[in-house]
């Protein structure tokens, strides 16, 4: 559900932008908006109840920012070990305070700076989100209002979240309008730094037949024999008919204990010194690395299993050439300039705010949503 909220939030930004908020219009893509750390877009509830924190003329509460937090934190509440809440439920409250204060500050200073015909657009824009919004329950007001109604929202204040949303985007696409000049040598020093971002690692995958001598069938066993004996006996003879070029995969099918024999022994691709291989099988990545593709080798000896292998295809590490991913690396850092960008613009702006007390706010929080959430088992 908050999937199509999102895109069609995307769409009414560029639709808004288009339709002459301001004669000012940001050079950034959507793509590259997405990338700014925006705070929390989920539904927010009416202030209600316990101490405050003011933030210019809105006021937050620790109510609020705890129903915000309630799915990730009351599960470790109810555990009951107050220090371990107070260790992990602080820095989640500071995350959770400072995301609505920059939301609050932000949608300020967007309406401060908005043009004085913002209202008709941003009302259009408005209708736009509202009627997608109704069209993803094919126009089933009931639905919709028991979507609305799980995120938090009426339709009102669905219509507010929107309408501050829109105007704040907008504000931020129009303030972020410059591109700083990105070098060659920059792009490449970056891509030596990143090179496994742009790569892939090596990848093995081989058959195997696997004989393990406790779980030889009795028949397989002569009268002289022993069943170790008799499982060494059955790897010479499976060698040969490999030899005389037999099909290693039937040959698996027919003779091996291992768990893949129903697939002809054919293992999953695993990575190249990834160690993903538990005992008594961790001796097959070694050697599956050192073969040629279609090789066969063995016997392979370890806790009591004799294992053939043959090696069904072999890629090398690598990674993109630097001339491929040019342009994703120069996106990248100019999303990482305006990352930058905003944080110096929310920096300011709460500097200006003088906001006080954000300590002992965060701390009754989590004060509050313990004695809260400790309580409802």
């Amino acid at each position: 559900m908050k999937d199509i909220l999102w895109i069609a939030v995307a769409v009414a930004v560029l639709s808004l932008m288009v339709s002459g908020c301001s004669k000012t219009q940001g050079k950034y893509s959507p793509e590259e908006m997405k990338a700014i750390p925006l705070a929390s877009k989920d539904g927010l509830p009416q202030p209600t109840g316990g101490i405050t924190l003011n933030v210019e003329s809105e006021t937050l509460t620790t109510k609020e920012l705890a129903l915000l937090l309630e799915p990730q934190l009351k599960p470790l509440a109810q555990r009951g070990d107050l220090m371990a809440f107070r260790q992990q439920a602080r820095p989640a409250f500071y995350s959770a305070m400072r995301s609505r204060i920059t939301d609050i500050l932000l949608y300020k200073e967007a309406k401060k700076k908005a043009s004085e015909n913002i209202d008709d657009a941003l009302d259009k824009a408005v209708e736009s989100e509202l009627s997608r919004f109704l069209a993803a329950y094919d126009y089933n007001r009931a639905l919709a209002d028991n979507a609305l109604r799980s995120m938090g929202y009426d339709w009102k204040s669905f219509r507010d979240f929107q309408r501050k949303l829109i105007l704040t985007q907008s504000y931020l696409s129009k303030e972020f309008t410059d591109k700083r000049p990105i070098s060659h040598g920059e792009m490449v020093e970056y891509y030596n730094q990143h090179k496994e971002v742009f790569g892939w690692d090596g990848k093995i995958q081989f058959r195997l037949i696997d004989i393990v001598a406790e779980k030889l069938p009795n028949e397989w066993v002569n009268e002289s024999e022993t069943k170790e004996t008799a499982a060494v006996r059955l790897m010479v003879e499976i060698l040969d008919k490999l030899k005389a070029g037999e099909d290693f995969g039937k040959l698996a099918e027919k003779y091996s204990q291992g768990a893949k024999a129903e697939q002809g022994g054919l293992w999953p691709p695993i990575t190249i010194g990834g160690r993903s291989l538990s005992a008594p099988y961790d001796v097959l990545e070694t050697k599956a690395a050192a073969m040629d593709v279609n090789e066969v080798a063995g016997p392979l000896v370890s806790e009591g299993h004799l294992m053939i292998i043959k090696l069904e295809s072999k890629q090398a590490a690598g990674s993109k050439d630097f001339r491929d991913v040019q342009n994703a690396i120069e996106q990248n850092l100019q999303i990482q300039y305006r990352r930058l960008q905003y944080d110096k613009m929310v920096d300011k702006l709460s500097a200006r705010a003088d906001i006080l007390q954000t300590g002992q706010f965060v701390d009754q929080c989590v004060t509050d949503a313990y004695a809260l959430w400790s309580e409802k088992k």
